[in-house]
């Protein structure tokens, strides 16, 4: 790991999330293995306490870039295009959209999403979330 990747690390999920989801046909639809299943009630985090609740069926992959051409987010889009048709019947059984975390030891980080990256996932439809964590280290 380099020393930039160590400043910014990025990963991008695939979720649905709902109230009773039916995680085993939405693996089916979708044609896509999860990379994690939370249920409603699981311990999410012991201290603080924190219960999930409701259902989700994450995908998730970490990104290797961040500077916007990155081969596994491109895709990773091309797949859920593929599947546009499950997503339609998924959306019946709970919400569906993409989140894009990024994290970094210090205090600055960044994503660049390229004009070619918009425009999949726009083509998409998917609602994207955007999150960010920085544990603010000084002296960069």
């Amino acid at each position: 790991m380099t020393e930039h990747d160590k400043i910014n690390q990025a990963s991008l999920t695939l979720m649905v999330v709902g109230a009773n989801l039916p995680l085993d046909e939405i693996t089916k639809i979708l044609g896509i293995e999860p990379t994690r299943v939370i249920r409603q009630g699981d311990v999410l985090n012991r201290l603080p306490q924190v219960i999930a609740g409701e259902d989700e069926w994450l995908y998730i992959r970490e990104l290797e870039s961040p500077q916007g051409r990155d081969e596994i987010m491109k895709g990773i889009l091309e797949q859920i295009r593929r599947c546009r048709d499950g997503l339609e019947k998924v959306k019946q059984c709970g919400e569906i959209r993409l989140r894009l975390r990024v994290q970094s030891d210090y205090a600055q980080m960044a994503y660049c999403l390229m004009p070619e990256t918009l425009q999949d996932l726009a083509s998409i439809g998917l609602p994207l979330d955007i999150t960010s964590i920085s544990w603010g280290e000084v002296g960069v």
